[in-house]
């Protein structure tokens, strides 16, 4: 894709994740429209539980900047082990529901990551579910605006679909677009990348990143840990 195509695509990506606010706890804990029948919700949830494990046992700790904060579902979690968090994200309906959700304990900033640069060097960077919506154009300017923001011995944790979607809200996907739905069915284009962890690893490798990338046991969903090379 031609840059202004990723910019048309980027704004109508903001624009879904703007009306798409109120229903996206819906999503993640799988209430309403997005509900699951008992066994695929209990594979939900198990996977969520194994991400919850592995961002504990990394122990995001010290100077925490947590990327695409969203409404909060992870910045709540940084906040049990961080000294200190500053929530980026480029949609003010969602920083505001993350602002409630944390009880106003992190740093928000209202931004386009695209364009955004850190105030200053941070222990950790922290990214959910917002890979996956980076186009590859932008892929290496990505990764370089997470090295600015940490320090020479900072770390980086990401979670993150492993599947395109499902059927409450994937209407289509073609190369890295994809077409959601709301519930009241107004459709959207979207970034949608899916990585396979080698391929995740040898990409970030290459940009000189050491990342350890896993597959929760159910299929669902990545998280992965690393630093960059020195």
């Amino acid at each position: 894709m031609d840059g202004a195509t990723v910019d048309r695509l980027l704004a109508e990506q903001r624009r879904y994740y703007r009306e798409r606010a109120p229903e996206y706890d819906d999503w993640w804990f799988r209430r309403g429209a997005y509900a699951l029948d008992t066994e695929t919700a209990a594979r939900w949830f198990a996977g969520v539980r194994e991400l919850e494990a592995a961002l504990e046992a990394f122990g995001p700790r010290g100077d925490v900047l947590d990327l695409a904060a969203g409404t909060g579902i992870w910045t709540r979690h940084l906040l049990r082990h961080a000294d200190r968090v500053t929530a980026v994200d480029g949609v003010a309906e969602v920083l505001e529901l993350n602002r409630a959700r944390t009880s106003g304990a992190a740093d928000y900033i209202l931004a386009d990551i695209f364009e955004w640069e850190p105030p200053r060097e941070f222990d950790v960077c922290f990214f959910g579910f917002w890979h996956s919506h980076v186009p590859s154009r932008h892929f290496e300017a990505f990764w370089q605006l997470v090295d600015r923001a940490l320090k020479p011995e900072g770390r980086v944790f990401l979670v993150d679909n492993a599947r395109l979607g499902d059927s409450s809200h994937l209407v289509s996907s073609t190369g890295e677009v994809a077409r959601r739905r709301l519930s009241d069915g107004r459709e959207f284009d979207i970034v949608k990348r899916v990585w396979e962890p080698m391929e995740l690893q040898r990409e970030v490798g290459a940009l000189g990143w050491r990342l350890s990338v896993r597959t929760t046991g159910n299929g669902y969903f990545i998280s992965a840990s690393g630093t960059k090379a020195r």
